[in-house]
């Protein structure tokens, strides 16, 4: 049996068609209950929810971030297996159970994910690796963009088709399959990443730990991608950067966060500008600065 836990932010039809493609026959038997944290959402998202008994809603007062309302989620997990999954993705019918039957015959892996296919059923890139600074700078200056294979992108493996089953870094935490005694056992996600960085925190947690992380292509689900954040880009492009910079000043040496900081803070305005500019995206521009104006600002 499943707890499936999902942080609702303003996802709108989302959260209704993904609970839909959870809250089906064929998966009753899998799930225990969907735990919904919605972090103060200011549309009608929760209010289109169906009643069932199997749905518990916890809405916060204000919105706390992804990591802390995953926590809350985590916490009042009491099944064998916890799911943690966007409000933006569906399950197929047989996500479930393939998800249990895998995990159930390998009981040493720690974190599963599964094959993210877009709404035109195209196989997209969901597991990172751990970045390094020359990583960030490979990305800063579209390296990464060019030849992948050469110059690997710091954090999403675009340099590899999703298409076999392997042990990886990091699954995407827009579908992260887990025994349930891993939060205690890792600590829970770092609430002082409020969004981005946080799965990528704790994944590396289990790694060094001697946990394992593992992909399997042969489990499907969708994802549209994007999510709400998409609605607020300035805003979302600092969360990242600012995540970013947290999860350098935590994981690298002094002198690699220093690159990282350099690179993020002084290279990457001027390039992602210049590569907004030859796109067309003039109006995008903008959106930058707000981004690095908020981050110099130190904005919470």
């Amino acid at each position: 049996m499943v707890d499936i836990v999902i942080v609702n932010w303003n996802a709108g039809k989302y959260l209704l068609d993904c609970v839909n493609s959870i809250n089906t026959e064929v998966n009753q038997p899998y799930f225990n209950r969907i735990i919904i944290i919605d972090n103060h959402s200011s549309d009608n998202s929760i209010a289109q929810l169906p009643y069932s008994p199997k749905i518990s809603i916890i809405q916060n007062p204000q919105n706390v971030g992804f990591s802390k309302a995953c926590n809350q989620g985590f916490k009042i997990c009491n099944a064998p297996y916890t799911l943690l999954l966007n409000p933006d993705a569906q399950l197929l019918d047989n996500t479930l159970q393939k998800c249990v039957e895998f995990m159930q015959a390998n009981p040493k892996i720690d974190i599963l994910g599964c094959a993210l296919n877009d709404e035109n059923a195209n196989r997209t890139a969901s597991c990172a690796r751990y970045p390094t600074p020359l990583h960030f700078f490979y990305d800063a200056i579209g390296l990464s963009k060019i030849a992948p294979s050469t110059f690997t992108p710091a954090l999403l493996m675009t340099d590899w088709d999703h298409k076999n089953n392997r042990k990886v870094d990091q699954v995407m935490g827009a579908f992260m399959f887990m025994p349930t005694g891993i939060f205690k056992k890792y600590r829970y996600f770092d609430e002082r990443f409020f969004v981005y960085y946080e799965e990528l925190d704790f994944s590396k947690r289990v790694s060094d730990a001697g946990g394992t992380i593992f992909f399997n292509a042969e489990i499907e689900a969708i994802h549209s991608g994007g999510g709400t954040t998409n609605q607020v880009k300035g805003f979302r492009t600092f969360l990242n950067l600012r995540s970013r910079l947290q999860y350098s000043k935590k994981h690298f040496s002094t002198a690699g966060y220093a690159a990282t900081w350099f690179t993020t803070c002084v290279i990457e305005p001027i390039t992602r500008s210049f590569f907004l500019l030859i796109k067309g995206k003039l109006k995008e521009i903008p959106e930058v600065f707000k981004a690095y104006r908020m981050l110099t600002n130190g904005h919470q």
